[in-house]
């Protein structure tokens, strides 16, 4: 099963995290971090042809924050680097998981915060293969 830990070393090895990544609340002082987070809302169970056993895969969806910096560019940029990391990526082993591919959306700037940090959010749906996750 695929964690949101395993998503954070995976960007962690990949890309500069500034003073921390975490799945949990950022620290609202730190001036460059990163949030993973799982956003898996409630959708309707996909189901197959032939039932559970000829599922092939499975889909996850996580938010990723980019809490970075006081100019909009810099923390733009930032943002872009983090969905690039996801975008084109096929056949990866994370943690226990074999990762089919990525689908990252484009960032998001959602403004802000107290301490005139910009924040920007970047959606992606992950697909795991369910015939070596669950070795």
């Amino acid at each position: 099963m695929l964690k949101l830990t395993d998503i954070c070393k995976y960007i962690k090895s990949k890309a500069d995290v500034g003073e921390g990544i975490t799945t949990g609340i950022i620290d609202e002082k730190s001036k460059k971090s990163i949030g993973v987070y799982d956003n898996n809302r409630s959708e309707k169970p996909r189901m197959t042809l032939g039932g559970a056993k000829n599922i092939r895969y499975s889909k996850k969806k996580i938010s990723i924050l980019v809490h970075w910096g006081i100019s909009l560019q810099e923390a733009q940029k930032k943002a872009d680097e983090i969905k690039e990391l996801f975008s084109g990526k096929s056949d990866i082993h994370i943690g226990s998981s074999h990762i089919a591919f990525f689908v990252p959306s484009e960032p998001q700037c959602i403004g802000f915060t107290g301490e005139k940090i910009y924040e920007y959010v970047v959606p992606v749906e992950i697909y795991i293969n369910k015939e070596e996750e669950m070795q």
